[in-house]
């Protein structure tokens, strides 16, 4: 304490203040990120739909085979994609997937693809290189053309299944098997 002439005064000590609010926003901040990092992880393995695979089937109601497309009527609501070298595995997404994800996919390549169809004359099969498909309410139409220039041969299938082949797996011997086979 000191004295003055008019009295008595206090001396206030102060401590300088501690620099906690840098330590908690440093310890907020990593938290936050953490958080969001990982997060940002858990929701884009939740929503992973898309497709992946080395083969893509889709199942459909019908199809309608003409010499420059493939119509796939009412296809199932998903794509199913296998894994088929590695480890094994399949994968399912939304049919919008196959429309919307093509160009990422494929980009400009042309996958082969086997559409199986079935109608009461017995079971129709095709092999064809595949292009980017457009969608309608009830339909998904893939321009098409035949394996090394062959004619596609147009017919209608009451149920039906495309495989799509999604690694370029597909090699000509192995097309020429499958046509042998059936």
């Amino acid at each position: 304490m000191s004295e003055t002439g008019k009295g008595s005064e206090e001396i206030k000590v102060t401590e300088e203040p501690r620099r906690t609010g840098i330590r908690v926003t440093a310890a907020v901040t990593v938290v936050a990120l953490a958080i969001g990092v990982f997060g940002g992880w858990v929701i884009s393995a939740a929503s992973n739909d898309r497709a992946d695979g080395d083969l893509w089937v889709i199942a459909a109601q019908g199809a309608t085979v003409t010499s420059d497309s493939i119509t796939l009527i009412d296809p199932s609501s998903v794509v199913v994609g296998l894994t088929i070298d590695g480890e094994r595995g399949a994968s399912e997404a939304p049919i919008s997937k196959v429309v919307q994800q093509w160009d990422a996919v494929f980009g400009d390549t042309t996958p082969r693809a086997i559409l199986v169809g079935t109608d009461a004359g017995g079971t129709h099969s095709v092999i064809v290189e595949l292009s980017e498909p457009e969608a309608s309410v009830d339909a998904i139409t893939f321009p098409a053309v035949g394996i090394d220039g062959e004619a596609i041969p147009a017919f209608e299938a009451t149920e039906a299944t495309l495989v799509v082949d999604g690694s370029g797996e597909l090699s000509a011997t192995d097309v020429d098997s499958i046509v042998a086979a059936g």
